[in-house]
């Protein structure tokens, strides 16, 4: 019976579509938004509520849905970030320090 649970998942990966395959990407850590588009990385942070999202090869943001997952003292921000589609869409939004808010770090 293992074998042909095997067989079944090779032949499935086999015909996946590409939307597919990158949809199972998206299950890992880190979401890679230089690889999907910019809508799924967008339904894969409003879905998980906050989670970390891959900007490029070293680097990362923490995105959020909304307000309720940042801390009392900060504030969201929204983040405009890469896509497979699209070089600065909406992914969500960062939380932010209150305190900070409306200054330009240097």
């Amino acid at each position: 019976m293992p074998t042909l649970a095997r067989a079944l998942t090779v032949a499935l990966i086999a015909v996946a579509t590409p939307a597919q395959v990158a949809r199972a990407q998206v299950v890992g850590d880190r979401i890679p938004a230089p690889a999907l588009p910019c809508g799924q990385v967008l339904a894969a942070v409003n879905q998980r509520g906050a989670t970390l999202v891959s900007t490029g090869p070293y680097t990362y943001e923490r995105l959020v849905r909304d307000i309720g997952f940042c801390t009392i003292e900060q504030t969201t921000e929204p983040y405009f970030g890469p896509s497979a589609n699209v070089g600065q869409c909406f992914l969500g939004y960062r939380c932010k320090d209150r305190m900070t808010e409306g200054r330009r770090s240097n």
